[in-house]
């Protein structure tokens, strides 16, 4: 391959004419696939023909600057088990900053010749958005009379983290610090969007604690998957470090054998408390609910709420939380009345409403949600299943009458 003069980025070349020796066109660079290692060097490039598309060693390429050029007598090759794609594995998919402490989007690829080709790193700014348009001399022409310019976000391939570990062959670095930078809550709600697969192997770089927070701001439904992939060993050591109530709430979603197994591995002093709370569920919280709540899509303005809530509420016997609910029905985030009336009219609720709702779900014990509800000093609990999907609402007063119904 021949010296590339300066950091070449995929979407300057991705399109562009591929030639053979005779100068004859064979159709257009489509992909570049490199090794799923530490040292990512580019293997092979793709090519998409009339026929369709062929892969060939870059070893094949002769040049890759302004034009480009296979050597005489290429052979087409497949992909191999530890190699990955640019455009499918990479480009658009989420990595972690491990330098930055955050989860970010890749844009735009970067190639460098060490003298052989390799991913330099990535590009996570607008300009490798623009880049793709063509469009960063008209961007920063467009800024220049505001004194201001838009350069390349670019993080080296040292510092970057894939989050979705396709084929699971790319090697994890272990950079528990780093990542321990990452508020759980945060990087639960990343890893969600993961295979549980790749799920378990980005908590496996973590440490037991930080490991147990992450596990605890997933959803239901990831929690039931993981808890029914993992070792049952794994599993009884991450409910030992997790608050009791929400190990309750994990175990109670498994089928009864693998609750048992995991029962029976956790730690006589992490054990005593959970049991205790089992022993407290069986009384159904479905019963209690009540549908006599109010739900808004985030984007609906505070003032819109407002005359809603005085519009649509007048039967209501008690109304203290708003809920929102997104496109796909999902609990995204709840606000009290007070933090309503306090918003200017135009303010959209996404904007101060809080994210991270607490609930419950229809295995919940009463006695669980009614510690919830002191814990956060809340009044109710929405009840979600596994999707997110609120269910009903419960108060405080509804569950303690049930509670003192059962102690009498």
């Amino acid at each position: 391959m021949p010296t590339i003069k300066k950091m070449l980025y995929f979407a300057e070349i991705s399109g562009k004419k591929v030639y053979d020796a005779s100068r004859t066109t064979i159709g257009h660079l489509s992909d570049l696939i490199f090794l799923a290692s530490g040292q990512p060097l580019i293997t092979k490039i793709s090519i998409s023909t009339r026929a369709g598309p062929i892969i060939v060693p870059a070893s094949n390429v002769s040049v890759l600057n302004g034009t480009i050029k296979l050597k005489e007598g290429f052979d087409a090759v497949q992909i191999a088990e530890n190699e990955l794609s640019i455009r499918i594995h990479l480009l658009d998919q989420q990595i972690i900053d491990i330098k930055g402490n955050k989860i970010v989007r890749v844009n735009d690829v970067a190639i460098q010749e060490k003298p052989y080709l390799v991913l330099a790193g990535v590009d996570v700014g607008v300009l490798g958005i623009a880049r793709w348009f063509h469009l960063e001399q008209f961007l920063n022409r467009a800024l220049a009379p505001f004194g201001k310019i838009v350069t390349s976000e670019f993080l080296p391939w040292e510092n970057i983290q894939p989050v979705e570990l396709s084929r699971g062959k790319v090697v994890l670095k272990r950079e528990e610090t780093k990542l321990t930078k990452l508020r759980p809550e945060d990087l639960a709600d990343h890893l969600e969007r993961l295979s549980v697969k790749n799920l378990t192997k980005i908590l496996d770089l973590l440490p037991n604690e930080y490991e147990a927070d992450v596990v605890q701001n997933l959803n239901i439904s990831h929690q039931r998957m993981l808890f029914r992939t993992i070792k049952p060993s794994h599993a009884a050591d991450v409910l030992s470090r997790v608050d009791p109530d929400d190990a309750v709430d994990i175990l109670l979603s498994l089928p009864a054998k693998r609750r048992e197994a995991i029962l029976q591995g956790l730690p006589p002093e992490a054990k005593g408390p959970i049991m205790h709370l089992i022993d407290l569920s069986t009384t159904d919280i479905g019963g209690l609910a009540t549908s006599d709540f109010f739900a808004v899509n985030p984007e609906e303005t505070a003032g819109n709420i407002r005359r809603r809530i005085k519009r649509e509420t007048t039967t209501a016997d008690l109304l203290t939380y708003v809920y929102i609910i997104n496109k796909k029905q999902e609990l995204v985030g709840v606000c009290n009345l007070h933090e309503l009336i306090l918003q200017d009219s135009d303010a959209p609720l996404y904007k101060f409403m809080i994210p991270n709702v607490v609930a419950v779900y229809l295995t919940t014990p009463p006695a669980i949600a009614v510690k919830k509800m002191v814990k956060y000093k809340i009044y109710s609990l929405p009840i979600i299943n596994d999707k997110r999907q609120i269910l009903g609402v419960v108060t405080i007063d509804d569950i303690i009458e049930t509670l003192q119904e059962h102690l009498l």
